[in-house]
């Protein structure tokens, strides 16, 4: 009985799991297909909002883990491999570039954004805020969803690319002053070992991570049951959902990298 019990509460869990998926795509289907919604005034207001929150305000936390994120993979290479400074530039791309910068930009992301849009949402949903903009002919979804989902995507692309910088130059710093190199050497050994495709990969890696991150918030927020005890609830499956997602993604990609 005990077993029977739990194969129908993983069922359940499953079940719910697909219907977050078909109703993620169906939302980020919609925001594709409305996209002409941004030209309006008010809409691209909140769209311009979205990516100051998600984006400029990240800035100097995403900074800060990038140098210090940078920094511990050359003090670690370093260590074991002593003063090979082309090691430490290939395992610096290796790292940083292909895996470890976006996927880290992606949780700073979701820790400071992913939550806020949600629980904003849901509160917008409990005050029965999104009925008065029925009742005024103005579409929830264009107004709330639309623009934070591009605004997202595009301010986790920005920070991605960011976070790859600063976690790079910083990295290349700290191994020109352990190894008693030039800097600029090591900006010449980076830029003539790393390929351009792997710039392509980053960007397509913040490109999905931003749609799954801002799509996964939205659709929990918009779902939410109108009461406030409701809010917590879809702030903490915007997080974690959007974990899952973010990671399983990152792992398909390195697996078709693999098998190709």
């Amino acid at each position: 009985m005990t077993a029977l019990w739990k194969n129908i509460g993983l069922w359940l869990k499953l079940e719910q799991l697909v219907q977050t998926v078909r109703g993620c795509f169906a939302l980020w289907w919609y925001a594709t297909t409305h996209s002409h919604v941004l030209k309006i005034v008010p809409v691209n207001a909140v769209f311009h909002r979205q990516i100051f929150f998600t984006g400029v305000e990240a800035w100097g936390i995403v900074g800060i883990f990038g140098f210090l994120c940078g920094t511990l993979v050359i003090t670690q290479t370093t260590s074991l491999v002593g003063g090979d400074s082309e090691l430490t530039v290939k395992v610096l791309i290796w790292t940083v570039v292909r895996e470890v910068g976006p996927l880290f930009a992606a949780i700073i992301i979701i820790a400071r954004s992913s939550a806020a849009i949600a629980s904003e949402l849901a509160l917008m949903k409990t005050r029965n805020e999104m009925t008065q903009l029925l009742w005024m002919g103005i579409s929830p979804q264009d107004y709330l969803v639309v623009p934070r989902i591009f605004g997202v995507t595009l301010a986790v692309v920005a920070l991605t690319i960011y976070f790859q910088v600063v976690a790079v130059g910083g990295g290349l710093a700290v191994s020109a002053l352990f190894q008693n190199v030039s800097y600029l050497d090591q900006i010449g050994r980076f830029l003539n070992t790393v390929k351009l495709s792997e710039f392509v990969l980053v960007a397509f890696k913040g490109c999905l991570f931003g749609i799954a991150i801002s799509t996964i918030s939205c659709y929990n927020g918009m779902q939410a049951q109108p009461s406030v005890t409701e809010v917590p609830k879809v702030a903490i499956r915007a997080v974690l959902q959007s974990l899952l997602f973010v990671f399983t993604l990152d792992a398909l990609i390195a697996y078709f990298n693999m098998a190709t």
